[in-house]
C-alpha cells in the first residue's frame, strides 16, 4: 500500500520571529535550525520535533496549538517548572489517554506536551473515540 501522508510540520503564527526563536532556545531547549529573512520565518528543533513559525500572519499570533509527543512528560514538566514559562493547568492524566501539561509560548500559542498512557486504547474506547 502506498503511503500518501508522510509527515507534518507545525507552523505557528508569531509577532516577532527573532524573539520567538530566543524563547524556544532559552526557555524550551530547542536549537534554531534556520532563520529566513524574507519572509521572516524560523525553524527550531529538539530531538525529532520540528516547529516552524513566521510573521506572515501576525494577526493570528497566539492562536496556534501544537501537541508535542515526548517519552516522559514528567521529566519535561520538571525541567520547565524552574523557568519563567506560563503554565496553563498542571501535569495530569487525561481521559483521552495522555499524560500531559500545557504551556504558552511568548506569543500565546499553546504547546501541549505529553506522552501516551499505558491504557490509552482502553480510555479512548470509553470515550467512544474511533
Amino acid at each position: 500500500m502506498e503511503k500518501n501522508f508522510l509527515d507534518t510540520t507545525v507552523i505557528l503564527p508569531v509577532q516577532n520571529v527573532r524573539e520567538t526563536a530566543k524563547f524556544y532556545q532559552n526557555k524550551l531547549g530547542f536549537e534554531v535550525s534556520l532563520i529566513w529573512e524574507n519572509p521572516v520565518y524560523c525553524s527550531v528543533r529538539r530531538g525529532d520535533v520540528v516547529i516552524e513559525f513566521g510573521e506572515g500572519r501576525k494577526e493570528f499570533a497566539g492562536s496556534g496549538v501544537c501537541f508535542i509527543h515526548v517519552d516522559n512528560a514528567d521529566n519535561i514538566y520538571n525541567e520547565f517548572k524552574s523557568k519563567d514559562i506560563e503554565f496553563v493547568g498542571d501535569l495530569s492524566d487525561r481521559d483521552y489517554g495522555s499524560r500531559d501539561f500545557r504551556i504558552k509560548d511568548n506569543n500565546g500559542n499553546m504547546l501541549i506536551i505529553g506522552h501516551a498512557l499505558k491504557n490509552e486504547k482502553e480510555l479512548l474506547k470509553k470515550g467512544n473515540i474511533a
